[in-house]
């Protein structure tokens, strides 16, 4: 049997794993936002290595680039 998955599931329970693809995540923030205390917090900890080094034990995933502004609005 086969099925769609990601490595740390598959890990998780023993399974075998073959990568098909790679995908990107963001996380859109608008800008009246970006100075809210609560936004701060979240960014903080996802670019702290202690998160980063966590996610890289569940295993296929890429954090080199997480928690970076990608883009921002002039607006």
């Amino acid at each position: 049997d086969t099925g769609m998955g990601i490595l740390a599931a598959a890990k998780a329970l023993g399974l075998d794993f073959l990568p098909l693809a790679e995908e990107r995540y963001d996380i859109i923030i608008p800008q009246e936002f970006i100075e809210d205390d609560k936004i701060a917090k979240l960014l903080k900890i996802i670019r702290s290595g202690e998160f980063k080094g966590e996610v890289n034990k569940l295993g296929g995933y890429d954090v080199r680039a997480t928690g970076e502004t990608i883009w921002r609005s002039s607006l």
